[in-house]
């Protein structure tokens, strides 16, 4: 209702940050059906509700009646719902991000210049955040993934190259490679670079790239060292992506779509 609303209202409406445009972390929920979701959240071990309360859509209090939205099976981004003019990706945009795009908006209010086109991707560039990295790449191939905790890394070489899964090469720059910089894998924040369709399966082609073994069993053992593929591949696309939900939730669905993804 909020988005029909402010698209009626606005001569321009940009999807800011990741979470509205791609869904970002809480799209995730796509992977499962509600009830598994209202059970882990309500009635799992770190949660206090002896009562077992779930959300209502009408509840009674004293001063009326409380009205909330029916809780939807599919997470949506904002341009699956309403149409969208611009998009500004980061979770969150960063402030030197957000003054650029005002600054190109007030010169096109002052006649100055012109906006975008319709649909275009503000305050990020339409490479990948590899091209902005300094780390080295094609230096070596890997037969195993690790986390960083594991053990040492070497501050010069490219993080995925040293078998810690890093997004840089699906992901949007913009950012100036911060994350890499700081010792850090890029987790994807900004969204898939220009062209990209599926951010999800650009980085496993990325992943698979690296990947020092021709032997089948090999390779699907060093696949295995990748704690949570859909969480590591999906992280912050999957509303977004030719995906959008999982199997569970797919199941547990009266409408269920047509795409959908494996999840254990």
């Amino acid at each position: 209702h909020m988005a029909h609303l402010l698209r009626r209202k606005s001569q321009i409406l940009v999807a800011f940050g990741s979470c509205a445009s791609e869904g970002c972390v809480p799209a995730l929920a796509n992977l499962y059906p509600r009830e598994r979701l209202f059970e882990t959240v309500y009635a799992g071990p770190t949660t206090e509700n002896p009562e077992g309360r779930l959300p209502l859509e009408r509840t009674a209090v004293p001063e009326g009646e409380l009205h909330l939205p029916e809780f939807s099976p599919t997470l949506r981004t904002l341009d699956q719902v309403v149409e969208v003019d611009y998009v500004i990706p980061g979770c969150p945009p960063e402030s030197r991000q957000i003054a650029a795009v005002l600054d190109v908006v007030f010169a096109a209010l002052r006649g100055e210049a012109e906006l975008p086109p319709k649909g275009s991707v503000l305050g990020a560039g339409i490479s990948t955040v590899c091209e902005e990295c300094p780390r080295k790449r094609d230096v070596k191939k890997i037969r195993a993934f690790r986390r960083i905790q594991d053990g040492p890394v070497d501050p010069e070489i490219c993080l995925l190259e040293q078998g810690i899964l890093c997004a840089g090469p699906a992901t949007r720059d913009g950012c100036g490679a911060l994350c890499p910089l700081a010792g850090a894998a890029c987790i994807g924040c900004y969204g898939p670079s220009e062209g990209v369709v599926d951010y999800g399966a650009r980085l496993m082609s990325a992943v698979a790239s690296v990947i020092d073994s021709r032997d089948p069993e090999e390779i699907e053992r060093i696949l295995d060292g990748i704690p949570d593929p859909a969480g590591a591949f999906y992280r912050f696309n999957l509303a977004g992506s030719l995906l959008r939900r999982g199997r569970q939730a797919v199941q547990g669905a009266s409408h269920p779509p047509t795409n959908e993804l494996t999840n254990p």
